[in-house]
């Protein structure tokens, strides 16, 4: 599931190059659309084409296959499949250069604060505390992280998964890890 869900991002981005440009509201999704129907006389809806890129803030399932088999053939492969076997025999998962902005925690000063948000509409704000790695939540929406709580964390990579390391608070008995964005990975921002 991990790889698929790879080639479904790998896949999304080769879309926007084909396009031209990144999809962000309605009317790219709308036009997609109409390009998908007017280069290969197949019909695929805006809304599921928004689903597929995440623009709508609902729980959304993966893609169907006639869905990916559409824009696989949109971005010149036969299928899916297709798409999928070029990927195997062009790529090595195990490793990869990050091209997505990350940000170090060792470039931050201390008390400078970042938000992270991941789906489903979870955020958190934590407060670099110039020691290393080390962070102090500050606010948390919709997490499990509670206010307060010191978590360690070296880098943050947009769309990538995020790791907090040994978490420590007033309900936590044993420090432990901390994983957020599991589907689709994080957003953040310095403030």
């Amino acid at each position: 599931m991990e790889k698929e869900n790879k080639y479904i991002d790998i896949l999304k981005e080769l879309v926007e190059e084909h396009m031209g440009k990144k999809l962000y509201g309605h009317s790219d999704f709308t036009e997609l659309a109409g390009r998908v129907y007017q280069e290969n006389k197949n019909m695929i809806s805006p809304t599921t084409l928004k689903r597929m890129w995440g623009y709508l803030k609902e729980e959304t399932p993966a893609p169907q296959k006639r869905t990916l088999n559409i824009l696989a053939v949109f971005v010149g492969f036969k299928n899916w499949q297709d798409f999928c076997e070029y990927q195997d025999n062009q790529n090595d998962y195990s490793s990869e250069f990050v091209k997505r902005h990350t940000q170090h925690s060792f470039l931050m000063e201390p008390g400078k604060k970042i938000r992270i948000s991941w789906y489903p509409n979870r955020s958190i704000v934590l407060r670099h505390e110039g020691d290393g790695d080390l962070f102090t939540v500050v606010t948390s929406e919709n997490s499990k992280l509670e206010s307060g709580m010191k978590v360690h964390c070296e880098t943050f990579t947009m769309k990538e998964l995020l790791l907090l390391k040994n978490v420590k608070g007033k309900s936590i008995t044993e420090p432990c890890d901390y994983i957020c964005g599991k589907i689709g990975g994080i957003e953040y921002e310095l403030i």
